[in-house]
């Protein structure tokens, strides 16, 4: 991932909230430059205590010194307890300011990274529906699940928290290290000569990690998806006793993830120890140089100021050892931007119009000219159609299977846009209408069928919450579903659970059939409505079926041809082409592959 894409990341999620960035700044300011006050109050509390009339030659004092012995005289005056109860009242509300505004500068910016999380996961949900389904289906559904909770949570911890750690850190060595130098800058410059150093040695253990965690992030959504297939298809693995196979599989493959977890946490758990072993390095060279200043037969610092610098410069190592961690995450956290950025900056979206045409009164019907479709692979799935769907009648699509029949409809509601061709609707074309205009006008049943862990009614008015209980009802007994959703715990208030687990095929199949009853659209599609049912089932959503089709442009794939027999039109379709059209009658008596059809399913003119 280049330079620009972060840069796009950040100004797109981060740059909104710079005025927050700042305010933490001035707050982390304020905490830093109490804390120095509550480090040069030691001295005077120091001096209080331990003060005595030495002879021994001393240091020239400093503005600092000046200072703080005018504000130990006028506390001294009022004796030695007094002063110390003063003293600590002082360095008390001292302590209580760092605190209030270490406080307040937390507050803000955890705030604002949760505010930038929820307004990356916004974008990317968003992003999903957006997206073309031709697009999403490229991924695995438990890579798609890891970029919107498991990056997500990845780039708040390493790349939010580090950069709040970069802002602190380095406020805080800059006043720190200030103060250092207007302390004995001689000194200070001495022990900065280090650092090239350690940076370098930092770089050395940085340098992988970035493409590494990048791989892990990857293997973490390939862990997901292995799970979530895993649990999806648990019936199916236990039937073909591969539970062993499944296991070793999962556990192949977590050892290899494990192994590269194990390699980016300890690059970056290398930091904080090198870091720690460097400052105290820096300590015990301070300590001995520094005693060199106070000791010498003309000493350039105090045994006060040199107390003070011992304590500033131990705080100053943290936040120098947080800096390079910061640098470690900052580069482990770009693989999640990479990732994210994936699906962002992906443009793969349905072409819509500057300036949409109304959808037309469906009249005339659906047209197809020379319409061609493939997927991203390359392969050819539709050929050269030319079809009508004409309006208020019934179209039925039959074939065997990966002969394009769903494929040809999902190009209806604009799910996919066609390589080549153009679709009509009573002479508009598809390329000027909304999709979302388009969709209002259809209603769509699945041998799929997509339920909702939520009420029976809620599943049934699904897309509005303007439709009333009376019209949810009327929809739901057309369907054949008010019998069985009364006998249900809670009738139409009734939780149905993860995708409808709760009730039997059939009558999953009769909801999806309310709903689409509910939404009464000009254009009803039914995908193998009643392929997955009982007879019993198939009866009954089958009677709901004529009843919603009646006086509609319906479209109907059907595997059982009883199901069909009674269309207006039957389109016949084989290898992506348009191999027959016709009435069931017309073509049984072609002897061609409808006939076949029928012959294999014992169903001839006879069943009419």
């Amino acid at each position: 991932m280049n330079n620009n894409e972060v840069r796009r990341f950040t100004n797109r999620f981060l740059k909104p909230y710079i005025g927050n960035a700042i305010l933490f700044f001035l707050l982390t300011v304020l905490a830093t430059a109490f804390s120095v006050a509550s480090i040069f109050s030691v001295g005077n509390f120091l001096q209080i205590l331990f003060g005595t009339d030495s002879q021994l030659p001393t240091a020239a004092p400093s503005f600092a010194e000046d200072v703080m012995a005018q504000i130990y005289n006028q506390i001294i005056i009022y004796g030695k307890v007094n002063a110390l109860w003063i003293f600590s009242l002082l360095i008390f509300g001292i302590y209580f300011l760092k605190d209030l505004f270490t406080f307040l500068a937390m507050y803000l910016i955890s705030s604002t990274r949760n505010r930038i999380i929820r307004n990356i996961r916004n974008t990317l949900f968003k992003q999903y529906t957006n997206l073309s389904i031709a697009f999403l289906s490229r991924y695995r559904k438990g890579d798609l699940l890891t970029r919107i909770n498991t990056d997500a949570i990845e780039y708040d911890e390493n790349v939010l928290k580090s950069l709040q750690s970069l802002v602190s850190g380095f406020v805080m060595i800059i006043i720190y290290l200030g103060t250092l130098l207007y302390i004995d800058w001689q000194l200070t410059l001495l022990t900065l000569v280090i650092f090239p150093v350690f940076s370098a040695l930092v770089s050395l253990i940085s340098r992988k990690l970035r493409r590494d965690s990048k791989t892990l992030q990857q293997k973490s959504a390939f862990l997901t998806s292995m799970i979530e297939e895993t649990i999806s298809g648990l019936k199916i693995i236990k039937s073909f006793t591969a539970i062993d196979i499944m296991n070793n599989r999962f556990r192949h493959f977590n050892n290899s993830y494990t192994r590269l977890r194990n390699k980016v946490y300890r690059r970056v758990d290398m930091a904080s120890p090198q870091s720690e072993f460097f400052g105290n390095v820096m300590v015990i060279g301070l300590l001995l140089l520094g005693s060199q200043r106070i000791i010498s037969v003309t000493p350039t610092l105090s045994a006060e100021m040199f107390i003070v610098y011992l304590i500033m410069f131990a705080l100053i190592i943290k936040p120098a050892k947080d800096i390079a961690t910061s640098f470690f995450n900052i580069r482990k956290g770009t693989g999640c931007v990479s990732r994210m950025n994936e699906i962002l900056l992906a443009d793969n979206y349905i072409k819509e119009p500057k300036t949409a045409s109304m959808f037309p009164s469906l009249t005339t019907g659906i047209r197809f000219e020379d319409v061609c479709f493939e997927y991203n692979d390359g392969i050819p799935v539709l050929r050269n159609i030319n079809i009508t769907f004409e309006a208020n009648k019934t179209t039925a699509i039959v074939g065997a299977s990966g002969s394009g029949k769903s494929t040809l409809i999902d190009l209806i509601p604009k799910f996919y846009s066609p390589q080549s061709g153009s679709i009509f609707f009573d002479g508009v074309s598809i390329e000027d209408l909304a999709a979302k205009d388009i969709r209002s006008h259809i209603a769509m049943v699945t041998q799929d069928t997509i339920l909702f862990n939520d009420s029976v009614a809620a599943n049934i008015s699904f897309g509005s919450n303007d439709y009333s209980r009376e019209e949810i009802v009327r929809a739901a007994k057309i369907a054949n579903a008010e019998e069985f959703i009364l006998n249900l715990p809670q009738g139409y208030d009734t939780i149905i659970g993860d995708r409808g687990n709760t009730l039997s095929g059939g009558q999953r199949q009769r909801l999806s059939i309310a709903r689409a009853v509910l939404r009464n659209a000009d254009i009803l599609i039914l995908d193998e409505a009643t392929s997955a049912l009982d007879t019993a089932s198939e009866r009954l959503v089958q009677e709901a079926i004529n009843r919603v089709t009646t006086n509609r442009t319906a479209i109907v794939i059907a595997h059982r041809l009883s199901t069909i027999i009674a269309a207006d039109k039957i389109i016949v379709m084989d290898k992506g082409e348009i191999k027959e059209v016709g009435n069931h009658q017309s073509l049984y008596a072609k002897g061609g592959i409808y006939t076949h059809l029928c012959d294999l399913q014992n169903y001839s003119l006879t069943n009419v």
